[in-house]
Formats: C-alpha cells, structure tokens, sequence
C-alpha cells in the first residue's frame, strides 16, 4: 500500500529539515504554537507530555516556557528532524526519539497528555498508530490532536492566508501558499476523521471541533479520551 507520506519523512536529509525549519518561523506560526501550548497547558499542571512528529520542536518548546515542571517527550520518525529539535532545545530537559508512532518503546499507561500537530493526515494506517497512543497514555487522560481538514471554507482560508503572510519575506509569501494548499488537499475530511477514530479504542469517548489557529480557519481540534 502507498504511503500518506510517513514513510518520506524517514530519510529527509538535514537540509531539507532546516529548510522547513526556515520556512515555518513566520509570526502566524509562531502564534500557532503559542496557542496550542496555551490550550495543553491548561489542562495539564505536570506529568508526561508527549508531541508526535514533534518536528524541530517549537511547540515543546512554548510549552516549557509556559511550564517548565511538565515533563516533555517529543517523537519523530525522522532523525534529521530529531537532531534539529535536540538543538533547538538546548538547555531544556526534554527527552526526544526518532521512532514510528505505529510502534513505539514507551510502557504502558505513561503519559498525561498526548499531542500531534498537522501530521496525523500523513500517518500510514492512522487505526494503529491511535491504538498505541491508547497504549501508552493513562487512564481517564487525553490525547488532543490539532489537525487540518479538507472541507474547510475555501473563501475564509485564502482570505487568512494572505492576511497572515503579510510583511513576511517575499519567499515565504511564494512558497508558503503552494505548499500549505497542497497539504489542504491531502487531509482528511471530517467524517473520514470520525471513521477512523470509530474502528479505535477511542470510539465511544472522542470529540472533534473546528478552531482557528494564527488566525488560520482550517483547523480541528480532536480530543480523544482512554475510557477506564
């Protein structure tokens, strides 16, 4: 079977992990991870946070800046990406691993909280990779995936899209548009989501919700609960 895209991410070579890395620093970004962070740390006060496809970082970092006590854990399946974000935190305690989140080495029942960022659309068999975040998460906790969607108002994303890229380099106001309409086009739909979480362990205990994050439209936020 194809891959979503998980698989591609593998052997990304170094330059192209500072290149995203590069690409991503915009003030809308930035204000995206700020939110998240915000959102996570309200409803967690310490104990073990996980961020899969933590990428470079960023979102662990504005969690500890927000509250440094939480424990932070960051998996990617990429080891450029990981040896980016191990730079990117310096100073900062936070175990990180280039791991498949298909099947990690974490133990059961060890994390608080679980957190993915506008990856869980390139999972390679996402029912799997929801049953080991039902593994390793403990009871009566849960895990809150922050996601694009494809049956976004189209209208309200490109107005916020050029809204959001405004005063920014004229590379980023380039590029930045092609490559996150292509990821648009990639996502699931609403309903493919709930499909998906139903053929889980988190099918009688989920909900999903549309946000803005950056002052962007496009965004669910999926709370998934590990029933005792």
């Amino acid at each position: 079977m194809k891959s979503r895209g998980q698989e591609s991410f593998v052997s990304l070579p170094g330059f192209a992990a500072r290149l995203y890395n590069n690409l991503t620093q915009t003030r809308a970004i930035e204000r995206q991870h700020q939110e998240i962070a915000r959102d996570l740390v309200s409803r967690i006060e310490h104990g073990r946070l996980l961020d899969i496809g933590t990428g470079p970082g960023k979102l662990l970092f504005e969690v500890h800046q927000l509250n440094s006590s939480i424990e932070l854990f960051g998996l990617d399946i990429s080891e450029a990406m990981v040896q980016l974000a191990r730079k990117n935190l310096t100073g900062i305690n936070v175990n990180i691993q280039c791991g498949d989140v298909r099947h990690t080495n974490y133990v059961d029942d060890f994390f608080d909280i679980v957190t993915c960022t506008g990856s869980f659309y390139l999972w390679d068999n996402p029912e799997k990779c929801l049953e080991e975040v039902f593994r390793i998460m403990k009871k009566d906790r849960s895990a809150y995936l922050y996601e694009t969607y494809q049956d976004f108002n189209d209208s309200q994303v490109r107005e916020a899209l050029k809204t959001n890229l405004a005063g920014e380099s004229l590379v980023r106001r380039l590029v930045t548009p092609i490559f996150l309409m292509r990821q648009l086009r990639m996502t699931y739909r609403t309903s493919e989501i709930v499909d998906i979480i139903k053929r889980t362990s988190f099918a009688g205990s989920y909900t999903i919700g549309q946000i803005s994050l950056g002052g962007f439209p496009a965004w669910l936020r999926i709370q998934l609960t590990k029933c005792a």
